[in-house]
């Protein structure tokens, strides 16, 4: 059976949840950690905030006028635990390799790739709601966009959604370079640069260079923050989605390609 059938039948979909909310839970014992992330997080969009206010002309540029500049990077700080930060699918998997237990893992009746990512998904979730949420209390004061369609906060969080889980992919690809190297760190810091590079999370992508940006914007890391932020201001239509549904779907392949690569590697070695 192929990954999307397997994923998609309803035994599937019922373990995967079961997946996602373990990794909800366990991050419940962290709250308090945790709420001190959600405190230095506030302060860094403040000063993100008040940075960009300075640098930004009074008449504003592209489609950002000095009060949305403001709404862009407040909720872009609210969402950055669950596209950008802590995501820990990467050590995961490469601790896995590391210990030999993959083999165990690999053995198992389901799919790697998809219980990584969908116990990292409840993680991104836990994120999402004890830290975002937090965050968006805490820089409500500076100006917190509220859209005046309805319809836009479904639009908004299924970009969102998708955001979330081309992160976890990415991420589980960095842990899966462990395979084949000793130490995953230049992955991390590549992948790290450009998701928060060419994502959009501290800075509206319009400010780069145009050739750049072009580049950027037709990227799998603009739909971390950049396209749920656009959907969400109403500054882009819902067909945003678009390039997140399309960008999901490649990094699924690319993920299980890896996959069966490293378990080739794995078998070839004895493992």
């Amino acid at each position: 059976m192929s990954f999307i059938g397997h994923v998609a039948s309803l035994g599937s979909l019922r373990k995967y949840r079961v997946l996602a909310i373990k990794g909800f839970i366990q991050n419940l014992q962290y709250s308090a950690s945790h709420l001190v992330n959600s405190v230095a997080s506030a302060i860094f969009g403040v000063l993100e905030v008040h940075f960009w206010l300075n640098v930004t002309p009074p008449q504003g540029f592209a489609d950002y006028a000095p009060i949305t500049i403001v709404h862009y990077l407040t909720f872009s700080q609210c969402i950055v635990w669950f596209t950008q930060f802590g995501i820990r699918v990467r050590n995961r998997v490469r601790d896995a390799v590391r210990s030999g237990n993959v083999a165990t893992e690999l053995m198992r009746p389901i799919d790697f790739y998809a219980y990584h990512v969908a116990t990292e998904y409840g993680s991104l979730l836990y994120g999402l709601t004890f830290r975002g949420i937090p965050v968006a209390l805490m820089l409500s004061k500076l100006g917190f966009y509220i859209p005046k369609n309805p319809a836009v906060w479904g639009w908004a969080l299924v970009a969102l959604l998708i955001g979330g889980y081309i992160a976890a992919a990415q991420w589980y690809m960095v842990g899966l370079t462990a395979f084949w190297t000793t130490e995953i760190r230049t992955a991390y810091w590549v992948i790290s640069s450009l998701s928060l590079g060419l994502g959009g999370a501290t800075f509206p992508l319009e400010v780069l260079p145009d050739w750049l940006y072009r580049i950027a914007r037709w990227s799998p890391f603009a739909c971390l923050n950049y396209n749920p932020a656009r959907i969400y201001l109403e500054l882009s239509c819902p067909k945003l989605v678009l390039p997140g549904l399309a960008w999901a779907a490649i990094v699924t392949v690319i993920a299980q390609t890896l996959t069966r690569a490293a378990r080739r590697k794995l078998e070839v070695q004895g493992g």
